[in-house]
């Protein structure tokens, strides 16, 4: 009978011990559960944030670039008037800057991919600066060691920078074009909630019209007009 009392305590102790087991077991797989859950709501509403500073970063790189542009074509009419008297321009030209992995920060595969055209135009732009910087250059070695310069050098360089004048207004058109893109993508989600909007998509993509387009570059050429009004005020 000892033996047997003993035998089923032994016996009926295991099912507490297995229940035990088994509870600690599911708690360590919702607890995983839930701190993955936390990580990708986390991960998602940075990775919206990101996106959204993103869109201000892009929009105040276009609009630099728009006065640079300013500034470039003003240094390639003077540049022109210069070399028509065999003179080596003292200005030179200068690159359009863009920020390193830019594309990694931004969330919508629309933009990445205009981006990525983006970026390939301004290459092309700062290579034909830099090319033209270089002739320069060597124009002005020639004249610092006296050797006679024919002028049929400047009028090649000349020409350059008539194509290069050519193509400005294009190239603006391409940045205005973005920039206004830019501005309403922020304008669509710069008031939504990071932990609702943010996590739910991947990307954000929104719906975007010609009318919509229309009206925001109607906007962006009032505003442009106005400073320029108030830059020949001199109310700055």
């Amino acid at each position: 009978m000892i033996y047997y009392h003993s035998h089923l305590h032994h016996f009926t102790g295991h099912p507490d011990s297995s229940s035990g087991f088994w509870g600690a077991l599911w708690g360590a797989f919702f607890a995983f559960l839930f701190g993955l859950l936390t990580y990708v709501i986390t991960k998602r509403r940075e990775r919206f944030i990101q996106h959204k500073n993103a869109l201000v970063k892009l929009e105040r790189v276009l609009n630099k670039h728009l006065d640079d542009m300013a500034l470039i074509e003003a240094i390639i009419v003077d540049g022109q008037k210069t070399l028509s008297q065999s003179k080596v321009m003292s200005n030179r030209l200068f690159d359009l800057q863009l920020p390193d992995n830019f594309d990694m920060e931004i969330g919508s595969i629309d933009l990445i991919n205009k981006f990525f055209i983006y970026r390939s135009n301004v290459e092309h732009l700062n290579f034909n600066s830099r090319s033209t910087n270089h002739a320069l250059t060597r124009l002005e070695d020639l004249f610092i060691n006296g050797q006679p310069v024919p002028r049929e050098n400047f009028n090649f360089i000349k020409g350059t920078l008539e194509t290069f004048e050519k193509e400005i207004p294009a190239f603006n058109k391409d940045i205005t074009n973005f920039l206004i893109l830019t501005r309403i993508h922020f304008s669509k989600i710069k008031d939504k909630n990071s932990f609702v909007y943010g996590v739910i998509n991947d990307h954000w993509e929104p719906e975007i019209s010609k009318e919509e387009i229309k009206k925001e570059g109607e906007k962006f050429q009032k505003e442009v007009e106005q400073v320029q009004k108030q830059s020949k005020e001199g109310n700055f």
